[in-house]
């Protein structure tokens, strides 16, 4: 996406044709095993559709687990490693589609959330849900035009199969962006 300097050294590795990790260590108060992970989902408009995937990684299970919050004061370097590894997925696999959601976005964690609320949403939306999303929409919409030479954005207000897919438009409340490489 944007050439990084402060990010963490990762290490790639492939497993069959439908799943790319990116392994590193988030230092700070804790040492932690970050993995990236890219997986196909399914073929998406005559290509093939890749999720993104990021969370701590649980050595003993091989788990991912998006749900902590590490707090290693180290996020900035965190998310710019992430996105540093966004040019190698394309490089690596061509023309296809990447797709990012929050997992905080879905009905079940939102549900979940409700049923342990700590933040008294009430009736009201869920004051926790669509926060990762956010993230990666307020980078795409602070670098739209400079990304925009090299990538496609869509974006979705849906979550799961009922998205419906809109060239991406800056600051608008999407919980699925779609981003493809021009010319792959």
């Amino acid at each position: 996406m944007k050439n990084f300097r402060d990010v963490y050294n990762t290490h790639e590795f492939h497993i069959a044709n439908d799943l790319l990790q990116f392994y590193f260590l988030s230092e700070g108060d804790k040492n932690i095993v970050k993995v990236v992970q890219y997986q196909y989902v399914k073929d998406f408009d005559g290509r093939p559709l890749f999720n993104l995937g990021f969370g701590d990684f649980d050595m003993e299970s091989g788990a991912v687990s998006d749900e902590e919050l590490s707090n290693n004061k180290d996020h900035y370097k965190v998310f710019h490693t992430v996105l540093n590894t966004v040019p190698r997925l394309f490089d690596a696999y061509g023309n296809i589609i990447l797709m990012a959601q929050g997992s905080d976005s879905k009905k079940e964690y939102i549900d979940n959330c409700r049923a342990s609320c700590s933040k008294k949403c009430g009736p009201g939306p869920c004051k926790n849900a669509h926060r990762r999303i956010k993230i990666y929409r307020s980078f795409v919409d602070k670098y739209f035009e400079e990304l925009s030479e090299t990538y496609i954005f869509m974006g979705s207000e849906g979550v799961g199969n009922q998205n419906f897919m809109e060239f991406y438009q800056k600051g608008k409340k999407y919980n699925t962006v779609l981003v493809m490489k021009k010319n792959p």
